[in-house]
């Protein structure tokens, strides 16, 4: 059994779906019941409702799995608790592997979401668990393609000039079920995860014009517009970092190695645009 936490969110979802197309049974670790109904239409072979910020409910929840795939809610303040609590509990569970969802370039620490997901990788290390670290890139469904196309608008609060690398959390899912269903081959290993397209603003709209047939103008809007609606202190200043790294530096990636794991061309992102449509 492989436990999931966080399966219910965006990346939990695609791992969820990626693992259960795989034959691998999944324990989907979510925090309500309502998410709990959902994940098990979605293919989850079981449900545990637990909070991660709460050690105490998680070695029961991860009791009886061979490895746990551990997924940090972005942007939460207490996002490196949550990863510690997990750690420990997997230790004390007698999980035999854990693989961590991190991000590439963890190390650009003045970003929060980054800052976070390094403080969780370095107590991996020092925990003495087998593991495998994924770090994927900016996720290219990010780009909420059908609203782009309807509303003719492609908005990001950063530099429409600025180039970002993308990847598609579909291979990053797939990457995960390669990793579980081979681990002996992936123990101790970390793993950047980036596709080929590196895109500014400007050239997304043109992907989307192009591969939707309906034209689409980039516009760069201002941060507030795309924040959510009553988002904590943590967040905001989380979110306003980001922008502020984005605008000025963006953020790149190499594609060598997803490449190497998924054994084909990564999904590019006109790929990605043509599958949401479908």
């Amino acid at each position: 059994m492989i436990a999931i936490t966080a399966a219910g969110g965006t990346t939990g979802r695609h791992v969820l779906a990626a693992l259960s197309s795989a034959g691998l049974p999944v324990r989907a670790v979510v925090h309500s019941s309502a998410r709990a109904d959902t994940v098990r239409a979605q293919g989850a072979r079981e449900a545990v409702v637990a909070d991660m910020t709460n050690p105490g409910e998680l070695p029961a929840a991860l009791a009886g799995c061979s490895a746990v795939v551990h997924i940090g809610p972005p942007m939460h303040p207490r996002e490196i608790a949550m990863g510690q609590n997990v750690i420990d509990a997997a230790g004390r569970a007698g999980v035999e592997h854990v693989v961590l969802m991190s991000v590439t370039h963890p190390q650009l620490e003045p970003l929060l979401n980054h800052q976070s997901k390094l403080a969780v990788e370095r107590h991996l290390l020092g925990s003495r668990l087998p593991f495998t670290i994924l770090q994927p890139m900016h996720y290219m469904q990010n780009v909420n393609v059908p609203d782009c196309l309807s509303r003719g608008r492609f908005a990001q609060p950063y530099s429409l000039d600025r180039p970002l690398s993308f990847v598609d959390l579909a291979d990053v899912g797939a990457v995960a079920a390669t990793v579980l269903s081979a681990l002996e081959k992936h123990t101790w290993a970390t793993y950047e995860l980036c596709g080929t397209d590196t895109l500014t603003g400007h050239e997304i709209a043109e992907v989307l014009t192009s591969a939707g047939g309906t034209p689409v103008r980039a516009e760069q809007v201002p941060l507030h517009a795309v924040l959510p609606e009553g988002a904590p202190d943590h967040t905001i200043d989380g979110f306003t970092r980001l922008i502020n790294h984005y605008d000025r530096y963006g953020i790149r990636g190499n594609p060598n190695v997803l490449r190497w794991l998924l054994g084909r061309e990564p999904t590019t992102f006109a790929q990605y645009v043509r599958r949401e449509l479908n």
